[in-house]
């Protein structure tokens, strides 16, 4: 992790120390000074081949600016789309409007009759709980405020440059009549009937970016793979498959190039290590969530005794039944941290045999819970009944806990749609393609190995170097942290899935680099120093 404009200034002042030195006799430090500020004169901004006349971004929460759990101004205002028409509009670009449907603490959905709005992490209650204080919980320290509705925009249809609909899949961008169904997208559609594709399409871009595709596997990871593997177009909690999916971009593709636009197809990030998959493990060393005194431990142990026993009996009679499975699902608490209860579909079904022997076992190793199962592993799922604590005397719903069978069926769609935006921007001279995976790779501190397992591209295992963190400027920036000396370096926001406006700066560069490279621009990149990180206005 070397921070490389830093290292690049050092060597050229060695260089110029050492011309000075032979150089003497015959060069004055005018001289000098003049020749290094020639050679590193940075080109004034320029859209080379590029029509930036008109910038059109079209995606899903992404472009959108949703962070923090919502969709609020601020966030909007430092959607990676909205810093990135700043830059443009320094090379000749134009104005760039976003729906105005939010306002306050933002829109993140209905929980009964309770409107959410952004979180925000209490530093206090964090360090309490990161510091061993057993009456705290890291769950605590992560609040939710109260939001508002959203708004009908101002402005709708061609009059609009940000078409990011949060939720929306990439097989829901040509939707007729969408609106209905996702209310980001109804509160600035051109009319009923409208799809997300035809608005974007009517506002003529000359130019755009398109990030879509990770709603069509994301949706199935955070709801813990509970909706299965077969693919269902009218649940956005399965995978979607391949052809559609493929269907789908070409469609997106040829309506937003027909008029000649030049275009950004990004690719889709991988969706397991981000911190709403990683907080909770981290935090815990593990998955050792549950902690219980001696005489809890062996109380809930005695309760167990029949299930266990029901496990061992059924051993070569339920077909494809062995003792290494039973043995893995037998439930054992002790005195200290434990591994939660969970739900675990892909174990062998034996309530043929006995109802009370559901598919359950203790957390592993390999599984991984999401943030929302913060607020239900070791809560009550009756709040009259004291046995039915989540995790110990039920086990944690399967919406909670992401698998590694269910990883692999992430991992496996998520390199099957990559491969598949790969081969479309490869087919099309006007699309310029972004990896993200070597961004990830590097800041998240992936080995090699790591990033191969995650089917990452060759360049992003060459990025990934086994560091956490980028380094801009000196500072050292970092996923989601919690701990004192990181949170204010983090660049993604609380939700732990999308990037905070730090994070957005991040991947602009990626994208102004990628078009000034292909189209000898001269787009200026932007500091993500300049924007904010967790901290205020973001993460209170």
């Amino acid at each position: 992790m070397i921070d490389t404009t830093i290292m690049n200034k050092l060597l050229r002042y060695s260089l110029i120390l050492s011309l000075a030195t032979v150089l003497l006799s015959c060069s004055s430090e005018d001289d000098l000074i003049s020749e290094w500020i020639t050679d590193n004169e940075v080109d004034p901004p320029s859209s080379g081949q590029l029509d930036l006349t008109k910038y059109v971004a079209v995606g899903n929460s992404l472009s959108a600016g949703l962070a923090d759990g919502a969709l609020f101004p601020e966030g909007q205002a430092n959607s990676f789309p909205s810093i990135l028409a700043a830059q443009l509009a320094q090379a000749g670009g134009g104005s760039f409007v976003y729906p105005d449907i939010s306002s306050g603490n933002g829109f993140g959905g209905v929980d009964g009759t309770t409107i959410l709005g952004r979180r925000f992490i209490d530093l206090p209650t964090a360090l309490a709980a990161l510091g061993g204080d057993p009456d705290v919980q890291v769950a605590d320290a992560i609040q939710v405020t109260e939001g508002s509705l959203l708004t009908t925009s101002s402005v709708t249809g061609s009059g609009l440059n940000n078409f990011g609909v949060p939720s929306a899949r990439l097989i829901d961008l040509s939707v007729a009549g969408y609106g209905a169904a996702n209310p980001f997208f109804g509160a600035f559609q051109s009319g009923a009937t409208a799809s997300i594709l035809g608005d974007a399409v009517s506002a003529g871009g000359t130019f755009f970016t398109f990030w879509a595709g990770s709603n069509d596997v994301l949706g199935y990871a955070t709801n813990g793979g509970a909706a299965g593997e077969t693919f269902d177009p009218m649940n956005p909690q399965t995978i979607t498959d391949a052809a559609t999916f493929t269907a789908a971009l070409q469609g997106s593709l040829d309506a937003l190039s027909a008029g000649g636009a030049e275009g950004v197809l990004l690719n889709i990030p991988p969706v397991t290590i981000t911190p709403f998959f990683q907080t909770v493990t981290v935090l815990s060393g593990g998955v050792d969530l549950i902690p219980l005194d001696d005489a809890t431990a062996t109380a809930v142990n005695a309760g167990y005794a029949a299930y266990n026993g029901g496990l061992d009996a059924l051993v070569g009679l339920a077909p494809g039944f062995t003792q290494e499975e039973a043995d893995r699902r037998k439930i054992s608490f002790a005195a200290g941290a434990n591994p939660p209860v969970i739900t675990d579909e892909s174990l062998t079904d034996l309530t043929g045999f006995n109802p009370a022997l559901i598919n359950m076992r203790q957390a592993e190793a390999t599984d991984l819970f999401g943030l929302t199962a913060l607020s239900v592993i070791g809560s009550l799922a009756d709040p009259m009944n004291p046995n039915s604590v989540y995790g110990v005397g039920l086990p944690v719903p399967d919406e909670n806990t992401l698998t590694l069978a269910e990883q692999g069926a992430v991992i496996a769609a998520t390199a099957t749609f990559n491969g598949i935006i790969a081969a479309e921007a490869a087919a099309r001279d006007n699309i310029t393609l972004v990896d993200v995976g070597p961004m990830f790779a590097d800041i998240y501190g992936l080995s090699a190995a790591q990033a191969a397992g995650l089917v990452l591209s060759v360049e992003a295992q060459a990025a990934a170097d086994g560091e956490v963190g980028i380094l801009v400027g000196g500072i050292d920036l970092v996923p989601l942290e919690l701990s004192q000396d990181k949170i204010f370096n983090s660049v993604w926001s609380v939700d732990g899935i999308h990037p905070n406006p730090r994070g957005a700066a991040l991947i602009v560069n990626e994208i102004i680099d990628a078009l000034n490279t292909k189209y000898q621009s001269s787009i200026p990149t932007v500091n993500p120093l300049d924007y904010p990180g967790i901290n205020a206005p973001f993460g209170g």
